[in-house]
């Protein structure tokens, strides 16, 4: 499958196709044949608002699970705010990506205690409860617990990472042919993982394009909230200028 909206439109028709019913992780039981999307926001909630669009289109549901520990975004920014609220106009569900490195945890009772927390700001900006939780990087501690968060549900416990059929396209790159497992059609239950921050428009990009172009976008974003900060920017030092030394 390439890493595309066109080809992940057609992952979404050929599930269709194959009689499986879009759904959530408090929906999927009702459902005779279901799967479950599920994207993990690691870095790029701008390019997460974007792949909400598609599905809106499709009129697919799916969760989005965003940081609230995070070096690349700032849940509390406006601008963060604002794509939030389109993901969720979108008729996308946000969940917390709690990433259990941010912190010195010893123990499981440590560990609930940093994620409620978390629960409880992200609950704060959507003004919804935070109903599900994915780890970000999780350990094998973690992986092989099992772990409950009361009404909180673990993406990674056993029924959603063990007993369905769990394909992801981590770190860019699709451990097993999704499209052929769909095609298949084996498999009652489906649990997919998808990054938005690897897909485009038009034509694939592989892994260094990509990740040289986000880096050279957040250097703009940088300079445009800087500008937003920084009364005449442009006089000291132009955006153009920046672009060059950029392309250079």
């Amino acid at each position: 499958m390439e890493f595309t909206y066109e080809s992940y439109i057609k992952l979404l028709k050929r599930l269709e196709d194959k009689g499986y019913q879009f759904a959530g992780y408090r929906s999927w039981e009702k459902k005779e044949k279901s799967v479950i999307l599920r994207h993990d926001v690691d870095y790029s909630l701008q390019k997460a608002a974007e792949f909400s669009a598609v599905e809106r289109e499709m009129g697919v549901p799916s969760t989005y699970f965003v940081l609230v520990s995070s070096d690349f975004y700032n849940l509390h920014s406006l601008k963060s705010k604002k794509y939030i609220r389109q993901i969720m106009d979108n008729g996308g569900e946000i969940g917390l990506h709690f990433d259990e490195t941010q912190y010195d945890i010893r123990t499981e009772e440590e560990l609930r205690d940093y994620l409620y927390r978390e629960a409880d700001i992200l609950s704060g900006i959507t003004g919804k409860e935070t109903g599900a939780v994915s780890m970000h990087r999780p350990s094998e501690k973690f992986l092989s617990d099992n772990m409950e968060f009361g009404s909180i549900i673990n993406s990674y416990s056993k029924i959603y990472f063990k007993d369905m059929k769990y394909l992801s396209d981590s770190r860019r790159r699709w451990r097993e042919d999704v499209d052929e497992i769909v095609r298949q059609g084996a498999y009652r239950r489906l649990h997919i993982l998808v990054h938005p921050f690897w897909y485009f428009t038009g034509f694939e990009r592989d892994i260094k394009q990509t990740l040289k172009g986000a880096i050279l976008n957040a250097s703009l974003q940088y300079y445009d909230g800087l500008e937003d900060n920084f009364s005449s920017l442009g006089k000291e030092i132009r955006r153009d200028e920046i672009e060059e030394l950029l392309r250079g």
